[in-house]
């Protein structure tokens, strides 16, 4: 084979294929007999000499199973929370099926998790009871991931809120989900869920000065409005033109207390600076990784 591009492709299709036999014992994947498919034999011998000590299929299966071991590790730092809900046994089930069927496209391990939550919601692992709670945790932390490394822009002053342009945060993500999943970061494991129907809730994700993402549960009649501010607008004509049924003058006064007291609110066009709050916790942390972990 001497075409690049198509060597770099089969290796590609080689490292996609599933991780069997002996390399998933160093992982949290459930065991398993299989050994590789003629398929992974076929492109180890097409594409790769044999070794003094290793065969061809060999010496793929130390890249084949180094990319694994890095994507497993990933994914699973990324959702955390729906680890401990669902519990290992599923979780690694999940995580497995959604790689085989879905994997990723990007040059970044920062997108791995894009389609998680779009994959649970209708994977037939899971029951009906359990598809809108998981599928609205993973959705949660991946909006973790996604207003972390957005844009912060300029916060409006006195005379901003009366003549120009106001709009949210790039970084503030407005979530309809399912099943009022938020409270699973105050549970240990999933039991407390069993005593509770699923019902939507309105969920807004945002950064905070000190880096840290932050979820909070807003009111549905609220959530007109925020959208309306996404697209940007000026807040006489906001609040001018309010949806019906229309919401109260308390009701206002204190949702616009509680946006410009998150920083929620931005100066359309007005590009901003991310200050962060040295008192945040930054000191020894790692800014690269997906969620900013402390390094060991």
């Amino acid at each position: 084979m001497s075409n690049l591009d198509e060597l770099q492709r089969e290796f590609f299709r080689a490292l996609l294929l599933p991780l069997r036999g002996s390399s998933r014992i160093s992982t949290e994947l459930s065991p398993s007999d299989e050994g590789h498919s003629q398929e992974f034999f076929r492109i180890a011998d097409e594409i790769i000499k044999p070794g003094p000590s290793l065969t061809s299929a060999e010496r793929l299966e130390l890249y084949h199973r180094q990319y694994w071991f890095r994507i497993l590790d990933s994914l699973a730092e990324d959702f955390p929370v729906l680890r401990r809900m669902a519990g290992d046994e599923v979780f690694w089930e999940l995580i497995e099926a959604y790689l085989l069927e879905r994997p990723s496209h990007s040059f970044t391990l920062r997108h791995l998790g894009e389609a998680f939550a779009d994959f649970i919601e209708i994977s037939t692992l899971l029951d009906e009871t359990w598809r809108p709670w998981f599928s609205s945790i993973a959705r949660i932390e991946y909006a973790f991931m996604e207003c972390f490394e957005s844009a912060q822009g300029a916060l409006p002053e006195a005379d901003d809120l009366a003549n120009a342009v106001i709009e949210l945060q790039e970084h503030v993500q407005l979530l309809h989900l399912p099943a009022p999943a938020d409270l699973c970061w105050k549970w240990p494991d999933f039991y407390p869920a069993s005593s509770l129907e699923p019902q939507r809730v309105d969920v807004a994700v945002w950064r905070e000065p000190s880096g840290r993402s932050r979820q909070e549960r807003i009111e549905a009649a609220e959530v007109p409005l925020l959208v309306r501010l996404k697209q940007g607008i000026r807040l006489g004509e906001l609040f001018d033109s309010l949806p019906e049924p229309a919401p109260t003058e308390e009701q206002i006064t204190r949702w616009f207390a509680k946006w410009h007291g998150h920083r929620w609110l931005g100066v359309q066009g007005r590009q901003g600076k991310q200050e962060l709050d040295p008192t945040g916790g930054w000191e020894g942390m790692d800014r690269m990784s997906s969620q900013a972990v402390s390094m060991e």
